[in-house]
């Protein structure tokens, strides 16, 4: 089954590097691979040339059995997990980049000293657009979603605060409410950067900040600069823990922050979940650190 995987692979990634990558193998191996199922067929499924690979005519056929076959076959190796009783196997996710550093990390690791048979592959990333359910088993998302094609659990929750360090403070002073950040520099994270969008975002109607002269896509680049006196930031507690605790940033503003954002876990709709996917979203649902 390994050699038709890989030419799914190959099909739909259109490059024999990407599948090295992904089956951990080289280049020429998986070239070798291909190879083998045309000999075991004897016929020429991928027409190949310097400038790529396409399929052919039989070899269009072939993908369109091959991928029924490989589908029936993982659901056979799923129900024969309930007779091993071993759980195993790979499991890809995605998740944003500070919440899959500063709280997920510490969960997967926990998990994983349960089930060591059971291996995990985390891509983070911050871009919704970028990523498909497709080619993740499962995919974390901060905040309310607003897609309802697939299972979504809400698991957890990110608190967000505002910080600043002790130099800023003593030289612009403390804000007492969330209308005196007008008179502050803001850091801001570019997904809701803006007035208009921190409002909207978070429902602080009486919100007032001026647009940030300094704004990234990265919450623990702006944690860097307001540890530097360069602002005031909004970031999650988890991202800014240790520098609360050793007072390289104060926490102000407290009782006015946003509300907490729901954490959900998102999954495909399947009658039958693999035995590793059920012990994991189990072990998320109950975990507590």
């Amino acid at each position: 089954m390994k050699a038709i995987d890989i030419f799914i692979a190959v099909c739909r990634e259109k490059s024999f590097s990407k599948v090295a990558n992904e089956f951990d193998l080289s280049p020429t191996m998986v070239s070798k691979y291909i190879d083998f199922l045309e000999k075991e067929v004897n016929v020429k499924l991928l027409s190949r040339s310097t400038r790529g690979q396409k399929l052919t005519e039989a070899g269009e056929l072939y993908l369109s059995k091959a991928a029924k076959l490989s589908a029936q076959y993982q659901q056979l190796m799923h129900e024969m997990e309930y007779f091993s009783g071993e759980p195993q196997g790979r499991i890809k996710i995605n998740a944003p980049v500070t919440y899959g550093t500063y709280q997920l990390t510490y969960l997967i690791s926990d998990f994983m000293d349960k089930y060591p048979d059971i291996h995990i592959d985390l891509d983070l990333s911050d871009s919704l657009s970028d990523v498909l359910l497709d080619d993740f088993d499962m995919i974390f998302r901060v905040g309310e979603l607003k897609d309802a094609s697939y299972i979504s659990k809400k698991v957890d929750e990110q608190q967000l605060i505002f910080c600043a360090s002790p130099a800023y403070l003593k030289d612009f002073g403390i804000p007492n409410n969330i209308n005196n950040l007008e008179a502050h520099l803001f850091l801001g994270f570019k997904p809701w950067q803006t007035h208009s969008r921190l409002k909207r975002e978070f429902q602080i109607e009486s919100l007032r900040i001026e647009d940030s002269k300094f704004v990234s896509n990265s919450g623990n680049c702006l944690r860097v600069a307001a540890c530097q006196g360069k602002g005031i930031i909004l970031q999650p507690s988890s991202l800014l823990k240790e520098n609360l605790d050793n007072s390289t940033l104060i926490r102000i503003l407290i009782g006015e922050e946003p509300n907490p954002r729901p954490v959900h876990l998102l999954y495909p709709a399947k009658k039958q979940l693999p035995l590793k996917i059920r012990l994991f979203i189990d072990f998320v649902s109950n975990y507590q650190r």
